[in-house]
């Protein structure tokens, strides 16, 4: 997860170079295109072999999944990459209360208390002010915590590759139907799903090719990390994601986080680091 971790803050990095030239919805298009390229090559060198059983589940996982990076892009290219992290990193908290709402667990005090202090968390880091980027931020985590829910219930019965093709897959149909749709339809509600295709230029073609191999190597190693060991124990070590995110933005030029969007951030990380614990 640590190597994930790493990855994904890359993945990051070359989704805001790119950000500059094209809409949140062309860069998750070549993020999983070129990803899907690198994940093809993985299973020609080693056959997949599944018990199956379960595709309905890997089908929601891929769109879910799809959705939730066209969310996370958007919010990359509209504010600094701690600030995208952080919103994101929100799934603890939303995966606590789907459990009680939609499964019926029951949450205990600490928890409850966790909860509290993730939203209080997330309030703070927004400056009370709940826009279109927020929205879209808190979404985030959000569909994330349904994906990767849906990854642990698909241990048993797929290739971990098969998981991450499912949601390449997606990742690639998905914006395509968009980017077509983007020339006839105009939405503010969802502007995050509706850009056009821009024909990338010169160093772009250089950040395409990083951001899908960086995406693809980091889905395996997160998807592998989810599959052999606690999920407690992999969403703790999964914070290491905003450290390497907020180093690699401070390079990039962002600016430093404000003493309130610290504290917001380790609200956040304290809330997640203890429901972690709770699974």
């Amino acid at each position: 997860m640590l190597i994930a971790s790493f990855l994904f803050a890359l993945t990051m990095v070359f989704a805001k170079l790119l950000s500059g030239s094209m809409g949140s919805v062309e860069v998750t298009f070549w993020r999983n295109g070129i990803g899907l390229i690198v994940i093809a090559a993985l299973v020609m060198l080693k056959p997949i072999r599944n018990v199956g059983g379960k595709p309905l589940t890997l089908i929601f996982r891929g769109i879910i999944g799809t959705i939730a990076l066209l969310t996370f892009f958007y919010t990359i290219s509209a504010t600094t990459l701690s600030n995208a992290i952080v919103f994101a990193k929100t799934e603890p908290i939303f995966t606590a209360l789907l459990a009680f709402f939609l499964l019926g667990e029951k949450l205990s005090s600490r928890a409850v208390l966790a909860v509290l202090i993730g939203f209080v968390g997330v309030a703070i880091l927004s400056g009370l002010q709940f826009g279109y980027l927020h929205v879209m931020g808190i979404l985030t985590g959000l569909l994330s915590a349904l994906a990767y829910t849906s990854v642990r219930s698909l241990k048993a019965f797929y290739d971990e590759r098969t998981v991450v093709l499912s949601f390449m897959i997606s990742g690639v149909l998905i914006p395509i139907m968009l980017m077509i749709a983007a020339e006839y339809v105009t939405s503010e509600l969802f502007a995050f799903a509706l850009s056009p295709f821009t024909m990338p230029q010169r160093m772009d073609w250089v950040w395409i090719a990083l951001i899908g191999i960086t995406a693809a190597y980091g889905q395996v190693y997160m998807t592998r990390a989810y599959f052999y060991a606690k999920a407690g124990i992999i969403s703790t070590v999964s914070y290491s994601v905003i450290l390497f995110a907020t180093l690699f933005g401070i390079m990039l030029g962002d600016i430093l986080p404000t003493p309130m969007v610290i504290m917001g951030g380790v609200l956040i990380v304290m809330s997640g680091v203890i429901l972690s614990r709770q699974k």
